[in-house]
């Protein structure tokens, strides 16, 4: 597959994440929403899983690392879900919320020193503002 359909497809999931959030704001939609952002979110995990990366000589990039993290993350979320109580749920997403965040500002931090010297104005500009809003998210689901 070309480079282009993969983004045509992470543009698709992306536009699933939006209409996703704007089914779970209402509780009659919220059904729908969610199936929508799980569609998107098989979308994302596919196109990273099968994206030919030209510099790597393997087929599949980092998929151990890969199911390794669903891995994690099921081992812990799963058993975290069904412990606690439904009163509880809204302090149970604001800490996943906030794993996601801590999580893409360490992957935005590894990505800046990835970009070395070559990276545009644009890129660093990007780079840097979602190491803010990921550690924004992390710290703010944290003191929740």
């Amino acid at each position: 597959m070309s480079r282009t359909v993969y983004d045509l497809i992470g543009l698709l999931a992306g536009v699933a994440f939006i209409l996703a959030l704007k089914g779970l704001s209402h509780p009659k939609t919220a059904r729908r929403g969610n199936l929508i952002g799980a569609f998107g979110a098989t979308l994302a995990t596919l196109v990273v899983f099968f994206y030919a990366n030209p510099d790597s000589s393997l087929p599949l990039n980092n998929l151990g690392w890969i199911l390794g993290a669903i891995v994690l993350g099921l081992a812990v979320g799963v058993p975290a879900a069904r412990k606690v109580q439904m009163t509880q749920m809204p302090q149970l997403v604001a800490l996943f919320n906030g794993v996601g965040g801590g999580a893409a500002a360490l992957v935005a931090i590894v990505e800046y020193l990835h970009l070395g010297s070559e990276a545009t104005t644009a890129e660093v500009i990007f780079t840097v503002f979602t190491v803010i809003v990921g550690c924004v998210s992390f710290s703010g689901s944290i003191i929740t």
